[in-house]
């Protein structure tokens, strides 16, 4: 009997010693499954599978909640819904395994699960590391914000049929899907229906079109992007799995980017329409030119830097790659060089406007109308009608002559009379065609030169030096043509005729005859009263020219004063 109380006694007093050492090793257990941030995450989630579900273990994270067992175990599920339905998949190799973690920014031992939930961290307590008391607070209002309690009290409704899986999606998420495309092309159907019939009544009442292609410019790809955030906001509801979400929000992130290019792109049109009426309103036409180069260079501005944004926005380091870009730039740069000075040449252009468009003009020895004056190269149509584009690092580095920018356009001209002409007609004949200058309006009034300039080895050379008055090359050739005519008729009038390049064969003796005496024989004392004649206050001199008499009167032929 003794004996007995001894063995009873000594299993009373081994017992606790048991029960204790269990319940280090539970403890253990536990702190093992949140001894790091990674542990942590790894016990919220990886319990939760089909298959190995362990919801003891599930709810370890949430020691700081007061709530009860079941109340823990509906926060985890929605918390890991919330993930899963905004694609925020947990690659276990990116979360820190070190105990004694702490944030670079705030030095505190708390880990932020993803940047895009801030709400989200970890923290550690009493060695372990668990959801903060302010995570557990913000999972009922982040699951309300990610599903809609209207589709969550239809889901409830629903036969257990609708939810049986076929390839690992729910049947009723396959009808789900469906009606989701078909609800975002019917709200993108009305939005654009508001737009066209009720916004464009709007514009078509003001007074300018500027508005009316604003319209245009901005319906198509306003629509897409409505479509594409109604994707976005509503995806949640489908309660696909997290990498089908993942992909799936990176895609209409993507998509609205783009959509937002796309608006820009046809901005960058309704501008460049606006400074087509801006610039039509000028007298120069070389900025009418410079619109489409503007057009050109804003679309290029809008599509790189709505690439740089998308990288940017979706994890890549654009810094990098432009800096990558930029070391091998030196060898490309060296490789487009041309390029480079053409572009910089229609820079020079459009800068000190030597030329516009319209203007003829010779560059080296092309020589036409300017058409176009583009990034690399200016088109001038030649007078033989071809199309020649010259590079515009020439243009800024070559002389150009701009014969459109001519205020005058000047005929020179010798006319070569027969030396059978008499001084009487020879007067007669310069004071006409100063005559006729004087009567064309289309000659410049205040300059003009037309004088008997020199004895030619055939003629009697007339020297017509004026200029034509006239806006372009079609008129001036029409008066060229009016002038010409009325010099011929001038000619006709006073009797003077047209010499050309001729040779006279004297036969100015025979063998054994004397030889022709040239001009008139005169005596030393007629010769010497000749020269006076001519001289200063001679009676026979006229060193102001000879003048023409009508009844007595002198005739004024419209000579220069």
């Amino acid at each position: 009997m003794n004996k007995l109380r001894f063995i009873i006694l000594g299993l009373l007093l081994f017992l606790p010693t048991h029960l204790l050492a269990f319940q280090e090793s539970a403890n253990s257990a536990q702190d093992g499954y949140l001894s790091n941030p990674r542990r942590a995450v790894h016990t919220f989630l990886h319990w939760q599978q089909k298959g190995h579900q362990n919801l003891d273990r599930v709810i370890l994270p949430f020691k700081l909640s007061d709530e009860s067992k079941e109340e823990k175990i509906e926060l985890a599920t929605e918390l890991r819904k919330v993930l899963d339905a905004r694609g925020l998949l947990v690659v276990y190799e990116n979360v820190p395994n070190n105990h004694n973690y702490s944030d670079s920014l705030s030095g505190m031992n708390q880990y932020i699960l993803f940047d895009e939930l801030p709400e989200v961290y970890l923290v550690r307590q009493n060695n372990q590391w668990v959801f903060s008391t302010a995570t557990i607070e913000q999972i009922p209002d982040l699951y309300q914000a990610t599903f809609s309690g209207l589709i969550e009290a239809i889901l409830d409704k629903l036969p257990e049929w609708t939810k049986s899986e076929w390839m690992g999606i729910e049947m009723w998420q396959f009808f789900a899907v469906f009606i989701w495309l078909l609800l975002g092309v019917i709200l993108r159907k009305i939005f654009e229906f508001i737009l066209d019939n009720y916004i464009r009544r709007i514009t078509q009442k003001t007074h300018f079109t500027w508005d009316d292609d604003l319209l245009d410019g901005v319906e198509r790809p306003s629509g897409f992007i409505f479509l594409m955030a109604f994707f976005l906001v509503s995806y949640t509801n489908l309660q696909l799995s997290v990498t089908v979400n993942m992909y799936l929000s990176t895609i209409l992130e993507i998509a609205i980017a783009v959509g937002f290019v796309w608006l820009f792109y046809n901005l960058a049109d309704v501008f460049a329409k606006y400074l087509t009426v801006v610039t039509s309103k000028t007298e120069n036409t070389l900025d009418d030119q410079l619109v489409p180069l503007i057009r050109k260079t804003l679309r290029f501005f809008v599509v790189v830097m709505g690439v740089i944004l998308i990288l940017q926005n979706n994890g890549y380091n654009v810094a990098s790659l432009i800096a990558g870009l930029g070391i091998g730039g030196l060898a490309v740069a060296l490789a487009a060089k041309d390029t480079l000075a053409n572009f910089f040449g229609s820079i020079t252009i459009f800068a000190d406007r030597p030329f516009k468009i319209g203007d003829w003009i010779k560059v080296g020895s092309v020589e036409g109308v300017v058409e176009e004056v583009g990034f690399r190269t200016t088109r001038v149509r030649t007078f033989y009608n071809s199309l020649v584009s010259v590079p515009n690092s020439q243009i800024a580095t070559t002389d150009i002559d701009n014969f459109g920018m001519r205020q005058y356009r000047r005929l020179k001209t010798v006319l070569n009379l027969t030396y059978s002409t008499s001084p009487e007609q020879m007067e007669a004949f310069v004071e006409g065609i100063k005559g006729i200058v004087k009567a064309n309006k289309h000659f410049r009034q205040d300059f003009y030169e037309v004088h008997f300039n020199s004895f030619g080895a055939h003629s009697l050379d007339v020297l017509v030096y004026v200029f034509f008055d006239v806006p372009d090359w079609s008129t001036e050739l029409q008066q060229r043509h009016n002038f010409h005519l009325e010099v011929l008729r001038l000619a006709k009038e006073v009797g003077v005729e047209f010499a050309f390049p001729t040779q006279t064969l004297h036969v100015d003796s025979f063998y054994k005859d004397q030889p022709r005496e040239v001009g008139e024989s005169r005596t030393e004392e007629e010769l010497a009263s000749g020269v006076e004649a001519f001289g200063p206050g001679g009676s026979k001199g006229k060193p102001d020219g000879l003048r023409i008499f009508k009844d007595g009167k002198e005739v004024d032929f419209g000579a220069k004063k």
